[in-house]
């Protein structure tokens, strides 16, 4: 393998744990932030010829390095799920209480009773 193609290898492990670093401690603006590093690092190995002796140490490793980050990646995005549907349903005004009677009518809110009560003081 090439001094090139070794060097491009080390700096795509050492974003690789840097990134899942950051994704155990759910860093979400470190882990955006090393996104184009990373592609750039990928792109930057892709171009360089690897030898299959030296391929298999390296492999090994990269290929730990991205399992546990895929693992990873997939543990952000459910948590960032929760916490959007948390906010969502947060943000979602309660359904209005109906009173049957003759017709469907909207019971009245109790804020309306609160106004009422208070403009009559």
């Amino acid at each position: 393998m090439s001094t090139d193609a070794v060097t491009a290898a080390l700096c795509l492990e050492d974003l690789l744990a840097q990134e899942n670093d950051a994704l155990r401690r759910l860093d979400f603006p470190a882990v955006v932030a090393l996104v184009a590093v990373k592609e750039t690092a990928l792109a930057n190995l892709a171009k360089h010829p690897i030898v299959a002796p030296a391929l298999a140490a390296f492999g090994q490793r990269l290929g730990r390095l991205a399992a546990e980050n895929q693992s990873l990646l997939e543990r952000a995005i459910a948590v960032q799920t929760r916490v959007v549907r948390i906010v969502a349903r947060a943000a979602t005004p309660p359904p209005a209480a109906l009173r049957y009677g003759t017709a469907v009518e909207r019971a009245p809110s109790h804020r309306a009773a609160a106004m009422a009560l208070s403009t009559h003081v």
